[in-house]
């Protein structure tokens, strides 16, 4: 299939992450890469990702922000995925961390609200995007522009 505009790859890239909640981290831990499934989430025109305070990622991310995120794709029994590039933050802003938990449904699960000690809240700022459109072969990378 041809290439397809860099706007129009974008909106597509957008439409499958706010479709697919479910994808893989990966963080690094001195040399050692670490990759686990995580639910990550857009709200407030960014990506957000809720885990425990003690989790290997959170002290991961401290130490080194770039991480990477791989969304599986399934399409009419076709697969492919989007893979993000950027950098990651642990959230301090406790306003920012309450509004979090309203969008997270599992959050109630797991945590007893916002100033819970075992909660923290990650943001994702992607830069750069690899996409294969399931059932083609190639994928395409472009930069990731934030409108």
């Amino acid at each position: 299939m041809a290439r397809t505009n860099e706007s129009a790859l974008q909106q597509e890239v957008m439409s499958w992450i706010r479709q697919n909640q479910y994808a893989y981290l990966a963080t690094l831990d001195k040399k050692q890469p670490h990759v686990r499934p995580i639910v990550l989430f857009a709200f407030n025109d960014g990506y957000w990702i809720v885990t425990f305070s003690g989790d290997s990622k959170v002290q991961q991310i401290a130490n080194n922000r770039w991480v990477e995120i791989c969304l599986p794709i399934h399409e009419e029994g076709n697969t492919g995925y989007v893979r993000l590039v950027g950098t990651a933050s642990i959230v301090t802003n406790s306003n920012l961390k309450l509004d979090a938990i309203e969008e997270c449904y599992f959050f109630d699960e797991y945590f007893s609200g916002a100033d819970d000690p075992d909660y923290s809240l990650i943001s994702f700022d992607p830069s750069d995007v690899e996409y294969l459109r399931p059932g083609e072969t190639f994928s395409q990378s472009f930069p990731l522009k934030r409108y």
